[in-house]
């Protein structure tokens, strides 16, 4: 039994992090399999007194800018939670009131590829109640048992799906693919829409955000 929790039969070893914002100062996304990320999912608070222009120049997305009467107009739909902004202007501005985590899968160190940063599985996932929890829970055993399935001897989780691919990684978890999991656009501007068209597709991704 002390052999099971301590030394479990798996390819190699699988790090948990949590962090509780953006920052990410315990390196959660670099450094381990399985990172959990606080975030929110609203739009950010101002506090139009505090906004100093110096904040809208270093957003990496423009998506800050001033009106013609000196207040801070946000456009939250370019938003990236960066953080920039908010660690500048702790008192102007605070993250939205619509808070939970952002989970990333893959996140290593150095070994066979190098280092691998964490990628976007679940952008945005509620945790208020014991539900929401166990869903977290869940989410983490499957990836765990995944990883136990399909990973090759001495290989980190990030390793695994760069072999396998990322998508056949969300089947495994039946986890449905989405634009926030994308780590570069296409260099190609072709474009194929199977089945019904460009706006059912829209329509189909525009409930499951309703949904989450």
């Amino acid at each position: 039994m002390l052999d099971e929790l301590h030394r479990p039969a798996m390819p190699y070893k699988f790090k948990f992090k949590f962090s509780g914002c953006a920052n990410d100062c315990v390196n959660a996304i670099q450094r381990c399999d399985f990172a959990i990320i606080g975030t929110w999912r609203d739009d950010i608070q101002v506090d139009q007194k505090e906004v100093n222009d110096q904040v809208v120049n270093m957003c990496p997305t423009r998506a800050l800018s001033l009106n013609d009467d000196d207040t801070l107009d946000i456009d939250n739909g370019s938003c990236v939670r960066c953080m920039h902004c908010i660690n500048v202007m702790t008192k102007a501005l605070a993250p939205g009131k619509e808070r939970g985590a952002t989970v990333l899968v893959g996140g290593k160190r150095s070994l066979k590829i190098g280092d691998l940063m964490g990628t976007v599985i679940v952008p945005f996932m509620r945790l208020e109640t014991d539900e929401d929890y166990e869903k977290l829970r869940q989410l983490g055993e499957d990836c765990i048992e995944f990883f136990a399935e399909n990973a090759l001897e001495h290989e980190r989780t990030g390793e695994m799906i760069e072999r396998i691919g990322l998508v056949n990684f969300l089947e495994g978890l039946g986890i449905d693919v989405e634009p926030n999991m994308v780590n570069s656009p296409r260099t190609s501007n072709y474009v194929r829409i199977d089945g019904d068209g460009w706006d059912a597709e829209v329509e189909k991704w525009n409930r499951g955000r309703k949904s989450a």
